[in-house]
């Protein structure tokens, strides 16, 4: 995984990564790219020397932003009705709606974390698509990360995100089935097609 990674690729990834959707489309997702080798081997170090984040070109630490409402639920909704997406009433109950929801979340650091994984999740298939191998790390000193990256306290930091060229080809692992992992209606019952 150590062949740089041309910018203009990391650049699609993560613009395709950002068109994950999240609640009242407040994208409460932040991307924080590790590049520098010097900075990678400092965050080789919170992830307890995972390989991978030591051999990747680019180590992305995908953040959750907990309080999106409040800095950005103004401009989301403006963009709306610029785009003409939506009426000046529906701005207000938009807005109204997702002031009340958000009001009654009761762990900020939960509900930044979902969304910000939804957006990992793109973030890897995007670079899929693009021919670029990833790895997600989930297993690291989320503290030491923050510390070591002034990432403030208002952010969750969610998981490291391994971008690079795959050295060589490991066989595809495999999934479950869907009679492992898929219910009917309720459950336990049987998924049935």
């Amino acid at each position: 995984m150590s062949d740089p990674l041309d910018p203009e690729i990391l650049t699609r990834i993560l613009r395709l990564a950002t068109l994950s959707p999240s609640p009242f489309n407040l994208q409460p997702w932040r991307f924080l790219v590790v590049r520098d080798a010097a900075n990678r081997r400092r965050l080789q170090a919170c992830a307890w020397n995972h390989p991978q984040v030591g051999q990747a070109p680019v180590v992305v630490i995908v953040l959750g932003f907990h309080q999106p409402d409040r800095t950005h639920l103004d401009a989301v909704l403006a963009r709306q009705l610029e785009l003409g997406a939506c009426t000046p009433a529906r701005a207000a109950e938009i807005r109204g709606r997702a002031l009340a929801t958000l009001g009654r979340v009761a762990d900020r650091s939960l509900w930044a974390l979902r969304s910000a994984m939804l957006a990992a999740s793109a973030l890897m298939c995007a670079a899929e698509s693009l021919g670029v191998a990833s790895a997600l790390i989930d297993n690291f000193d989320h503290e030491a990360a923050r510390t070591n990256f002034g990432v403030p306290d208002d952010h969750t930091v969610c998981c490291l995100i391994a971008l690079g060229h795959a050295a060589g080809a490991e066989p595809f692992p495999g999934r479950f089935g869907l009679d492992e992992v898929c219910y009917a209606e309720h459950f336990g019952q049987p998924w049935t097609g």
